[in-house]
């Protein structure tokens, strides 16, 4: 293109004959790029100056980091990213993130500037899903979401268990045969592929919130690719896991798959059946645990009662031998046999006092005058005052004697004594 231009005289304001108008100089540039970009293409650079206006649409520039002007400065491409065509961006558009953009290369006539009218964008160097991962899971992380201070326990005797699922789909299924039988189980049907499917999970977990519909909630679905799971990775969801008061359970695709709610929910099971199969086991646990300490709480009391048993016997023999009745046998039993100890030893001293007795006696009847009289002798008294007669010498004819025999006594009168006999004799 080719403008003719030409300088007016000295002196003179006059316009030249061959002036062009603006519009004019505006329509050859327009039709300049249409010439050379006549349809889209994909502009690579790093994205610089980005701007997210209430409308909805994006502005930023794309920025040629390897070359420069004749004045040192780098190229940048002025874009536009209406918010028509940026609804289905999974990732947050960031200043120093390369990008390849796709686009119409147009004119802003307003403002005298060409400029990219972008109708996707893609990063470079990683996929956009996993990008838009990337940068949501480090922003919730950044907010406190996936701290495990203030993540729920997950009851271990839930009455009833709510499944957030597509009720045709194959996790539905597998969830309940699992938990069949053994909970109260509700299903919360929502949408978990697909174009709403973010909104419609967000909206069952708060449903099952603010009717509380469960005492533990599985969210869940069956394997599939990352865009098939991509629902489960969004902030809508992560919100509503995040604010629930009912403890989660995030069940998504297998074992390798990880979403941003697993992050977020209170547990992460592998699958479906892995997060059925956890509450079963942990009930059963809580069964097995529950009937070990009754056990041990009746053995407790068992042994508990088998030792109060015993001190109550103890007690009562105790409070046998303390009542009157049995203080009365008891004393009546030793009375007894003191008395018959009493009687025992009286016997032994009575009998050994009637031995020693018996001695003497024999001792004593040996000495008795009544022996001497018994064998022949007697003995002769003077009456009345009864003097022994020793010496037939004191004795006078006419004195009054009493002789004791061995059996009977004999009263006499002296009439003569031996000794006067003697004498007359002599």
């Amino acid at each position: 293109m080719t403008l003719a231009v030409t300088e007016p005289l000295p002196g003179t304001t006059a316009a030249p004959p061959n002036a062009v108008t603006v519009a004019e100089v505006v329509g050859r540039i327009r039709g300049a790029i249409t010439q050379q970009f006549p349809v889209a293409l994909w502009v690579e650079g790093e994205l610089s100056n980005c701007s997210y206006p209430a409308s909805g649409h994006i502005y930023f520039s794309l920025v040629d980091e390897r070359a420069t002007d004749r004045f040192g400065q780098r190229l940048v491409l002025p874009c536009v990213f209406f918010r028509g065509a940026n609804q289905s961006l999974k990732f947050k558009l960031t200043d120093g993130l390369k990008v390849l953009c796709y686009g119409e290369v147009t004119t802003f006539e307003s403002r005298g500037q060409y400029q990219l009218r972008v109708l996707r964008v893609e990063p470079k160097g990683v996929g956009a899903l996993q990008l838009a991962f990337e940068q949501l899971k480090k922003r919730l992380a950044a907010e406190g979401l996936f701290d495990e201070t203030r993540k729920r326990p997950i009851p271990q005797m839930p009455n009833r268990i709510g499944v957030i699922t597509s009720p045709s789909g194959s996790a539905i299924h597998d969830i309940l045969s699992t938990l069949r039988g053994r909970f109260s189980i509700i299903v919360v049907p929502a949408k978990v592929q697909g174009e709403g499917a973010a909104a419609e999970i967000a909206q069952a977990l708060d449903l099952a919130n603010r009717h509380r519909l469960a005492d533990v909630l599985i969210l869940g679905r069956g394997g599939g690719s990352v865009e098939d799971l991509w629902a489960f990775n969004e902030e809508p969801v992560a919100r509503a896991i995040a604010r629930s008061r009912i403890p989660v359970i995030s069940a998504v695709g297998h074992q390798d798959d990880w979403t941003i709610a697993d992050f977020v929910a209170d547990l992460r099971a592998s699958t479906p059946t892995d997060a059925a199969k956890r509450l079963v086991n942990e009930q059963q646990a809580w069964i097995d645990h529950t009937h070990d300490v009754v056990q041990r709480l009746t053995e407790a009391m068992e042994r508990y009662l088998d030792e109060q048993r015993q001190q109550v016997d103890a007690l009562s023999s105790q409070l046998r031998l303390l009542h009157p009745l049995t203080q009365l046998d008891r004393y009546l039993t030793h009375t007894q046999q003191f008395q018959t100890q009493l009687a025992g030893t009286m016997r032994y001293v009575l009998d050994g006092h009637q031995h020693r007795l018996e001695g003497l006696a024999g001792r004593l009847e040996a000495l008795s005058p009544l022996a001497v009289l018994a064998r022949g002798y007697s003995i002769t008294f003077r009456l009345p005052g009864r003097q022994v007669i020793r010496d037939a010498s004191t004795v006078r004819p006419g004195d009054l004697l009493e002789t004791t025999l061995a059996v009977g006594k004999v009263v006499s009168t002296v009439t003569e004594t031996a000794a006067e006999a003697l004498e007359e004799r002599a």
